[in-house]
């Protein structure tokens, strides 16, 4: 029995998930699927390739992951189209698991340093782009967990998209990140790895400033402060948190014309 997990924007209003289910079940296979993130919003591929970047670690060899979010561009803005290919679909082998996607950037959002061979998927029919999960991401997941190989169904891909998230950095005593996700319960996870932070800090002691208040202490739990109280820790990604306890950090942190462009950015002075 093999493993395929889904990330998509689809939604659980609409009937197209449990289409695409229904195929994988006409195929009369043993292969569970997992639904890992099926409500992606606004075509975020940087929340989809989070999501899964720290969701693969869980999951046994040969696993496949469909991520059929495409990076919608806007094409009166030319610095936003190079490259970016939403006809291609792409296929590679990470960390002992097979990863399918559109051509969106996803390879290097997982991994700056992502250098594993990448394989165009074959397709034919143009109509297989509008839900191109259920046409063409199903059977290719089908046929690998099947045992069959890649060059069956893909070519090497020479040349793809490659994007890159944000990374934190240090400016004299000062470290310098971003927030990079939001889950369901308004917590912000930054950039910031439980790693980094320690390196910088050395030891020291330090002051994070955020939207009134200013915390000197990594929390461990929610609880160790007030009820509608901020406080930071390092979540179970190893990502250092913003967080209030009982309440939204993104509703009472973030400017309220935020919109769709979510830039959160913490500054961290330490002290010596």
């Amino acid at each position: 029995m093999g493993i395929i997990t889904l990330t998509t924007d689809l939604g659980y209003r609409d009937p197209y998930l449990a289409i695409v289910k229904a195929k994988f079940l006409s195929a009369r296979t043993s292969h569970q699927v997992v639904d890992l993130s099926c409500d992606i919003k606004e075509n975020n591929i940087s929340d989809a390739a989070f999501i899964l970047k720290n969701s693969l670690d869980y999951f046994p060899a040969n696993s496949v992951h469909l991520v059929a979010v495409k990076f919608i561009v806007d094409r009166s803005d030319l610095s936003k189209t190079g490259n970016i290919d939403n006809s291609r679909y792409l296929l590679t082998k990470y960390k002992e698991q097979y990863i399918l996607c559109p051509d969106n950037g996803l390879f290097t959002l997982i991994d700056a340093s992502f250098n594993e061979p990448v394989y165009q998927l074959y397709y034919n029919g143009d109509n297989k782009h509008h839900f191109f999960l259920k046409d063409v991401f199903v059977d290719a997941a089908l046929h690998i967990l099947d045992g069959n190989p890649i060059s069956d169904i893909a070519s090497p891909a020479g040349d793809y998209y490659k994007s890159f998230q944000f990374e934190s950095y240090v400016n004299g005593n000062l470290l310098r990140g971003k927030g990079i996700y939001v889950d369901d319960f308004g917590n912000i996870v930054t950039n910031i790895s439980r790693e980094r932070f320690n390196e910088v800090a050395a030891k020291r002691s330090f002051t994070i400033t955020l939207p009134g208040a200013r915390i000197n202490r990594i929390h461990n739990t929610y609880e160790e402060v007030k009820f509608g109280m901020p406080l930071v820790l390092f979540n179970s990604f190893g990502y250092l948190e913003i967080a209030v306890n009982g309440k939204s950090a993104f509703n009472m942190l973030c400017p309220r014309d935020i919109g769709s462009n979510f830039d959160f950015n913490l500054l961290i002075e330490f002290h010596d």
